[in-house]
């Protein structure tokens, strides 16, 4: 290049444009980069980068728009000398992000240009212009989120569809509402109770694939078997209607799924089979304990020491030493449970019992007369008021602390020849045993097995 040759200008061409806009003509990803370029090709400016951000809003965060973010970078190794783009709206729709933009565009001699639009920033009356033109496309931008926020919430509530993306084992109806596939909800129900029988997604992903024909995988699978709208309830971004649609599964059923979907956890890379991960738990941290095969067989250890030396319990248990308590205390622990449960249980009701009633309504018609004649201020009032219907509602309540256990399941399990047929199943089926019928075993530093607690 010559000594008083002029190098060409490094421009970058920025597009940008949200889902809604994609089909307005003249706002396509295409028409603008074709116009861009042409704007650069007619001035013989050198583009160094082509930057697009699809389906992306101005009124997002930069944080969100990846590529923009990318030509930043760009710009902070001047290598840009003009970002150039077709209108101001595709640049910004915020006046305090302009501006954080302009200090990085400053500090690196990089100018933008529009091709659509004419601005000055040389001038005040240029700055002040250009604010304005921000505000008013803020302004628009957020008044048109709030439109589309009201029309969201009126067709949730009203159970109108929302998006076309539906799930599996409904359809879209003429009134723009979710309606059963009789022969779809089969298989969600099926695959539903599989779950349940079997408590592994990767098996019941197989047999949905194996009695069906479907492309079910494992995380398909789990997806749909925590898939709300089946049981009728939606829930997005805030907006709520239990009654949205028809549902497909029953509640109880639906909340047995997701019970074992929260104590399951992903299956082992490896392939190999823990009888008792996401049971044991470590009595000193009272972390799960994760299982390591090891040559002597499957062995179980806190992480919290071995990760992070958070925890001292550094003994690890055999899982063979955990069937073995389970087949010779599991009888006793039940009883024992069993026989806390009934008393404490009683001693509830002897509590309930020992209430008089009459004799709480009695000083509730009292209170209201003192009240009534001020005798007592309206605090003391309401003081006294709570205390006494709160005693009232005692006499009766239900035990609302803790679920009582399924004693019964247990029992089942325990029926005659237990360790016979356990000892033929496959270890999958033995995890699945464990887990539907235990909810925590407890292990402390010395091996010892503490406590047990059931579904």
């Amino acid at each position: 290049m010559g000594k008083n040759e002029v190098a060409p200008l490094r421009v970058a061409l920025y597009v940008r444009v949200s889902g809604q806009e994609q089909a307005i003509k003249g706002l396509s990803l295409e028409a603008q980069q074709e116009s861009l370029e042409e704007y650069a090709r007619e001035r013989g400016w050198v583009i160094v980068g082509v930057y697009i951000d699809a389906a992306k809003t101005a009124r997002k965060s930069l944080g969100k728009r990846t590529n923009f973010l990318r030509m930043l970078e760009s710009v902070k190794q001047d290598n840009v000398d003009l970002i150039l783009f077709t209108r101001l709206d595709r640049w910004f729709r915020s006046v305090a992000d302009y501006y954080k933009v302009m200090e990085i565009l400053d500090a690196h001699n990089c100018g933008w240009l529009t091709t659509q639009e004419q601005y000055d920033t040389t001038t005040a009356g240029g700055r002040l212009y250009i604010n304005l033109r921000l505000s008013i496309a803020q302004n628009e931008a957020d008044l048109c989120g709030e439109r589309i926020g009201v029309v969201l919430d009126s067709k949730v509530k009203h159970g109108t569809v929302v998006s076309g993306k539906i799930p599996f084992g409904y359809r879209i109806n003429e009134e723009k509402r979710l309606e059963v596939v009789p022969e779809n909800a089969a298989i969600i129900l099926d695959a539903f109770e599989h779950y349940r029988s079997t408590v592994s997604v990767r098996a019941t992903a197989a047999y949905i694939q194996r009695t069906y024909g479907l492309n079910w995988d494992n995380v398909r699978c789990r997806r749909n078997l925590a898939q709300t709208l089946y049981i009728g309830h939606y829930e997005s971004n805030g907006r709520v209607n239990p009654n949205f649609c028809p549902p497909i599964v029953p509640r109880d059923l639906y909340d047995d799924v997701q019970k074992l979907l929260s104590n399951n956890t992903k299956a082992n890379p490896t392939g190999r089979v823990f009888l008792f991960t996401s049971l044991l738990i470590c009595a000193e941290c009272g972390h799960r304990l994760a299982g390591l095969q090891t040559g002597y067989g499957p062995y179980y250890r806190c992480p919290q020491h071995y990760s992070r030396r958070t925890c001292d319990h550094k003994k690890q248990i055999r899982e063979t030493a955990v069937e073995e308590w389970l087949f010779t205390f599991l009888g006793d622990e039940l009883k024992k449970q069993r026989l806390e449960w009934d008393i404490k249980e009683a001693r509830r009701r002897q509590t309930a019992a020992s209430i008089d009633r009459a004799a709480i309504r009695r000083k509730l018609s009292r209170l209201k007369e003192l009240y009534v004649n001020e005798m007592i201020d309206l605090e003391e009032y309401r003081r006294d008021y709570e205390l006494y219907t709160a005693q009232l509602s005692e006499r009766t309540a239900p035990s609302a602390e803790e679920e009582r256990p399924n004693f019964e399941a247990v029992e089942a399990i325990l029926a005659s020849g237990f360790r016979k047929i356990y000892d033929g199943l496959e270890r999958e089926e033995k995890r699945t045993l464990w887990r539907s019928v235990i909810k925590e075993i407890r292990v402390d530093k010395e091996r010892q097995i503490t406590g047990i607690s059931f579904l």
